[in-house]
């Protein structure tokens, strides 16, 4: 690859990190700001993308491989549940009057981390690095460094995200990803106690808990 061509990619890493760890770290209008800011650098990057006819991990995924995942995420999120009801800390989501749709709204958001983790960090990290093993792990570290100082979504989205990761390694598609991804959130915001999680909150958000 061009040494332009790594100096470009490695730029729009740097830019995007540091966007989402300026939002993150941040509060209020300015969070608000640079929540918008961000949005706009990843939706730019994916007309982009989508112009220049890069795959953007938006395919049918393997009917097989979606099977597995989606049975198996299902089964962990069941369990889950089920220790928390024998340990007394199954509870409702935090603050949601309607959470059907809170739920759906959340898959939906899973879907969009799930784009910038894997057709935005990892592809770029890949490309840079040419050795999708690696990519991955490295990937997951900037995914759970970005979940800090939560001690529950800081490891789960490592570990996790090395997994899917992986997964996009093998079959570049981001939907069934986005289930698990979604589902395990949902499993953990309503089965981990609101006081160690603080409202799946992350950064300044966690720290400030709950103002």
């Amino acid at each position: 690859m061009a040494r332009r061509n790594k100096l470009a990619l490695a730029g729009e890493l740097v830019v995007a990190y540091a966007l989402i760890m300026a939002t993150i770290w941040t509060a209020h209008s300015t969070q608000r700001v640079l929540f918008y800011i961000s949005a706009a650098w990843f939706l730019f990057s994916a007309v982009s993308a989508a112009l220049r006819r890069e795959p953007l991990g938006l395919k049918a995924p393997p009917v097989r491989m979606t099977i597995l995942v989606v049975l198996t995420i299902i089964v962990i999120a069941v369990a889950m549940a089920g220790i928390a009801a024998v340990l007394g800390t199954l509870h409702g989501l935090f603050g949601v009057r309607a959470p059907l749709l809170h739920a759906s709204t959340y898959l939906l958001w899973s879907l969009v981390q799930q784009y910038i983790q894997q057709s935005f960090f990892f592809v770029r990290i890949e490309q840079l690095t040419l050795d999708g093993r690696l990519a991955s792990f490295l990937t997951a570290c900037l995914f759970g460094l970005a979940h800090l100082p939560s001690p529950v979504l800081t490891p789960v989205t490592f570990a996790g995200g090395w997994i899917l990761c992986e997964l996009f390694r093998r079959y570049r598609s981001l939907y069934p990803l986005a289930f698990a991804h979604g589902l395990t959130g949902l499993a953990i915001a309503v089965s981990v106690p609101d006081s160690i999680h603080h409202h799946m909150r992350v950064g300044l958000g966690y720290l400030r808990y709950p103002n």
